[in-house]
């Protein structure tokens, strides 16, 4: 019998098989709704934290910009810096999937990256579905 991985170890997993070495990419990682790290590696290694919360509060705000006034469905955020982007999207109902990237990288390729990172997490966390 196979020891189990604990949800982390599955999460880092696949954000490494998906995202691999890509130079262009500069982090990924999940962040619960409510701010927390859960897998994955932060944009900031000493405000881990922060970074993680501000990117739960970025989505939360957009959320609410949707409900409350714009009445369409979000699909993702996207934040551009003058050599960065950042984007957050969805993997489940209390989970985000946050990637930072160089600003020129391919959006589109890394949003397939991501859909496929929230795929296969549904998949094998069949509890996040």
């Amino acid at each position: 019998m196979q020891p189990s991985k604990s949800v982390e170890a599955v999460l880092d997993e696949i954000i490494s098989e998906e995202f691999g070495t890509d130079q262009r990419i500069k982090s990924v990682s999940i962040v619960s709704k409510t701010g927390l790290l859960i897998a994955g590696r932060s944009a900031s290694d000493v405000r881990a934290e922060t970074f993680s919360a501000m990117s739960a509060i970025m989505f939360s705000a957009a959320e609410t910009t949707r409900k409350d006034i714009i009445k369409d469905d979000l699909e993702k955020v996207v934040v551009f810096f003058k050599s960065s982007m950042v984007i957050i999207v969805e993997l489940s109902a209390s989970l985000l999937i946050v990637a930072v990237a160089e600003r020129d990288a391919d959006q589109e390729n890394i949003l397939q990256r991501m859909e496929s990172v929230v795929d296969r997490s549904k998949t094998e966390l069949t509890w996040l579905k």
